[in-house]
């Protein structure tokens, strides 16, 4: 890199010329982001948009400007430029989870399960301990038929965070289609009593009654998903 003053070579990693002072590179290019962010959160994504491509074409080495672009790009429902801008980034900056763990959440939206796969692989290598990560690879594993492996990664996910229960709910729904419906009943029953994905386990456990022959029991259970259902609609 040479100053554009002085014309004094200087290392990359130099923010200042050391003969004349220029400044030589802009390290305030994270400030930069905050504007189109907060039209981003605002719900203008057009214009969030025109002013992360004009950052991107003027800071091309910026992995967090391509990253916001295509989160931009996510929302949009451009998943195609989404994915070419979260890997750009991830060019410039391999050990950026978060990217790593949108560009499978992009991937999933396209319907593209095994690129997907990969993407929660590599935010896992990065970060083992990646909770939501381990949860988003069960469910791209549960849709490419993987149903062991993706039970393998909910139990992690309920593992490392307790509290992420929708995690605990579909370890019951892998059991139902492995057809150990005593173990998918007792998941079940366990997310009911944390109040989380209520509805959709009281229907589970109520086809899990009608396969065993207890129809009043069942009838019974989808009787309580309606009144369930009307409340939160109230």
């Amino acid at each position: 890199m040479r100053c554009t003053r002085c014309g004094r070579e200087a290392a990359e990693t130099d923010k200042f010329c050391a003969e004349c002072g220029m400044f030589l590179r802009d390290a305030w290019v994270d400030e930069r982001l905050l504007s189109p962010l907060l039209l981003e959160t605002e719900g203008k994504h057009r214009e969030a948009r025109r002013e992360l491509e004009r950052l991107v074409e003027m800071e091309p080495a910026s992995a967090l400007a391509h990253h916001l672009l295509g989160t931009v790009h996510f929302h949009q429902g451009t998943l195609d430029r989404a994915i070419a801008c979260y890997k750009k980034a991830l060019d410039l900056a391999p050990a950026f989870v978060l990217c790593s763990y949108d560009l499978g959440v992009a991937y999933y939206h396209r319907g593209n399960m095994p690129a997907a796969i990969r993407a929660y692989r590599r935010c896992l290598e990065i970060d083992p301990h990646y909770n939501a990560a381990h949860y988003r690879l069960g469910i791209a594993l549960f849709h490419a038929g993987e149903l062991d492996m993706a039970k393998e990664h909910f139990e992690k996910c309920t593992a490392l965070t307790p509290e992420y229960l929708m995690a605990r709910y579909h370890v019951g729904v892998v059991h139902e289609r492995l057809g150990d419906l005593d173990a998918a009943a007792r998941e079940f029953r366990r997310s009911m009593d944390e109040g989380v994905g209520e509805v959709s386990s009281l229907y589970h456990l109520a086809q899990i009654h009608r396969s065993g022959g207890d129809e009043k029991a069942a009838l019974e259970l989808l009787e309580r998903a309606r009144q369930f259902g009307r409340t939160a609609a109230a």
